[in-house]
């Protein structure tokens, strides 16, 4: 109770105090009442507190479960991506520094790397150059101080430096190309194409070299026809004996060049092994003429024939042109080279 001033004024539960106080006691339920109110209780009390394990047994399993699932998604895709990655090209020959970029774009210097999967970023030191056999017999070779992504079975991204391309084996290329039939069927050599911060560039049945660095895309053209997708220019297309030059915005330049020359020797440091064993020299020459870009002029029928009727043995070991003079001086013929061409004629000394 509260005191007013000389009133004393009744709260409600002092008056319910009171009350109760003046209450008779209650009654005491009988024994069996009671037990049968317990064990109600009791029962109830199991029944929420399985639930409130089993909940938490659930939880515990489910979280166990989350992290086993976890374990086998991450285990699968890795080997997953170890067992489908999907091999591209195989590495005819190589020299000097190159690397494997990793994925925290650190450098891994290649060490016995034979073929080149999708999805592999390669980088080529100042003394370095690789020739891969490409599909079904094409070539592509990969200059120094380059880097190039290899996305798919058909296509590269070109971050910088030079690269060539060759897209139809020759005669003798083909009689030994290290590509499986297996690796052959993957690859779509007619659909080849280079992607560049510049643009994309599409052979046409070609021959041609690709260059690229932080201002320019430069494609020159020794055989058939390129197209050229730029980032502001619609399709654009260079042919045979042509430099098709984009940088930036401005109207993409188009200069006649020659198809052999400084330019394109280092390609030769990287040409894909031959068999000549049982070839004649004629095609020999073919090859050379199609690995260095020059021109093969006989004399005379007299010394086509005899380049014709005359058979080699073995293979390619060294650099076209070393291969040449080699091969040459095993032949009642003789060579020299005059601007773009090479001129062949009979010994004068040689057995008729």
């Amino acid at each position: 109770m509260s005191k007013s001033g000389k009133e004393f004024v009744m709260r409600g539960d002092d008056a319910i105090e009171t009350l109760l106080e003046k209450a008779a006691p209650r009654p005491t339920p009988p024994d069996k009442d009671e037990k049968i109110v317990r064990d109600a209780v009791h029962a109830e009390w199991l029944a929420v507190a399985g639930k409130v394990k089993l909940r938490q047994r659930m939880t515990h399993f489910a979280i166990a479960a989350t992290v086993v699932l976890g374990i086998a998604v991450a285990f699968n895709a890795l080997q997953g991506t170890a067992v489908n990655a999907v091999q591209i090209a195989t590495i005819g020959n190589s020299h000097g520094s190159i690397y494997l970029l990793g994925e925290q774009s650190e450098l891994r210097k290649m060490t016995d790397l034979e073929s080149i999967s999708a999805e592999q970023f390669i980088v080529t030191g100042a003394d370095a150059g690789i020739g891969l056999e490409w599909g079904s017999g094409g070539s592509l070779r990969v200059d120094k101080n380059t880097r190039i992504e290899f996305i798919s079975a058909d296509s590269v991204y070109l971050h910088s430096g030079q690269i060539y391309f060759d897209v139809k084996p020759s005669a003798l290329s083909a009689s030994i190309s290290a590509g499986s039939n297996e690796i052959a069927a993957l690859n779509s050599v007619s659909g080849f194409k280079i992607e560049t911060d510049h643009g994309l560039v599409r052979h046409v049945g070609t021959q041609f070299m690709t260059l690229v660095d932080a201002d320019r895309l430069s494609v020159s053209v020794r055989e058939g026809e390129v197209s050229v997708d730029g980032v502001y220019l619609e399709e654009a297309v260079a042919v045979a004996g042509q430099q098709m030059t984009l940088s930036g915005r401005a109207r993409p330049s188009l200069l006649d060049i020659d198809k052999f020359g400084e330019a394109w020797n280092w390609i030769e440091a990287t040409a894909p092994a031959a068999n000549i064993n049982g070839r004649s020299v004629d095609e020999f020459l073919t090859w050379i003429g199609r690995e260095t870009g020059l021109q093969i002029s006989y004399a005379s029928l007299d010394a086509k024939q005899m380049a014709q009727n005359g058979i080699l043995r073995g293979n390619v070991d060294m650099a076209p042109r070393d291969e040449l003079a080699f091969r040459m001086s095993g032949e009642d013929l003789s060579y020299r080279i005059d601007g773009g061409t090479i001129y062949v004629t009979i010994d004068s000394g040689s057995r008729p």
